[in-house]
């Protein structure tokens, strides 16, 4: 990336979503920046390794200039960025979303608006919550249990010949039906805690996640406030019926109840932290962003205000995820 910083910065992932998205980005972002006169101050960057993309926001975030970083893959890339980006107020962060989930997107419609480069390049940057947790900086969502423990195991079925990513989802969906659902935790929020007999739980920063399942229809990006769901453990013929109206965001009511007929099951509330410990000694799956592990505690909060993000203008001009002045 030579010595100087350059105002905008693209980095391609080439390994996000099903081909190498820097065959036909690199050209486009190219001719975007020539025709609005600013070839000389834009810079395109390859990853070439799991990190990669933190460690040039890294630089860019050390250096002593405004820069705009364009984070061209999938939610783990930017996830990588923000790690580098949250808290420092010279960078802003855009998305272009070239991978196969692309859920921050959807906080604001569709992924069109954020592929159009010329309006990225002259996007507005707009103020945002972080999502602080033990996994590091995200955007969007911190779950644990059985969603999240879908998520973890991906990985293993991607290495098996001939399958891909949905393949692979639906591989380990039908494995993770096998396995014992629920986990005895201890749920502090805002430093009221309770203990109880839990499947999943959902902190959202955002709306979306797991490739569009909407656990918190009405959260917003800039409230200082994160959305829980809790859902409590169900037999393994009722969890189909429950995952339709969770992935519909159907699990609320625009008035952000819970529907009668789903109150055995779901909680609902909102936090500025919330900490989840496992007290039956099972490690429990979770994630943040797509960044998967196993824990015994986990914990996330609300950092007001961390973000810059980039947003076109055809998004800021009907979006509702956050408040534009």
């Amino acid at each position: 990336m030579g010595g100087g910083v350059l105002p905008h910065v693209f980095i391609i992932n080439p390994a996000a979503g099903h081909k190498n998205a820097a065959v036909w980005l690199e050209p486009q972002i190219r001719a975007a920046a020539a025709g609005l006169g600013l070839a000389a101050d834009t810079a395109v960057v390859q990853t070439c390794r799991p990190g990669h993309a933190r460690e040039l926001t890294r630089r860019l975030a050390a250096g002593n200039r405004p820069a705009r970083v364009y984070a061209c893959g999938g939610d783990g890339t930017l996830n990588e960025v923000l790690q580098a980006a949250a808290g420092c107020p010279r960078l802003a962060v855009g998305c272009v979303p070239c991978g196969s989930g692309n859920d921050y997107v959807r906080n604001f419609g569709t992924a069109e608006d954020f592929l159009d480069l010329r309006a990225q390049l002259q996007a507005e940057p707009a103020p945002m919550d972080a999502l602080d947790t033990t996994f590091g900086y995200g955007v969007g969502i911190c779950a644990a249990g059985l969603d999240a423990l879908v998520a973890y195991q991906i990985p293993r079925f991607r290495r098996l010949p001939g399958c891909g990513g949905t393949m692979a989802y639906t591989l380990s969906i039908l494995q993770v039906m096998t396995t014992r659902f629920g986990h005895r935790v201890r749920i502090t929020l805002d430093g009221r805690a309770h203990t109880g007999d839990y499947m999943m739980a959902a902190v959202c920063n955002g709306r979306m996640y797991g490739g569009g399942y909407c656990a918190a229809p009405l959260a917003r990006l800039d409230d200082g406030l994160l959305d829980v769901v809790l859902v409590r453990p169900l037999s393994r013929l009722q969890v189909p019926g429950l995952l339709a109206r969770y992935r519909k965001g159907a699990h609320l009511t625009p008035q952000g109840e819970v529907p009668p007929d789903l109150r055995r099951w779901i909680t609902f509330a909102r936090a500025r932290e919330v900490r989840i410990e496992v007290l039956d000694g099972r490690p429990i799956a979770a994630t943040v962003d797509g960044e998967c592990g196993l824990v015994q505690r986990i914990e996330a909060k609300a950092a007001p205000r961390a973000l810059s993000m980039l947003l076109p203008a055809a998004v800021r001009a009907r979006q509702t995820a956050v408040s534009i002045p």
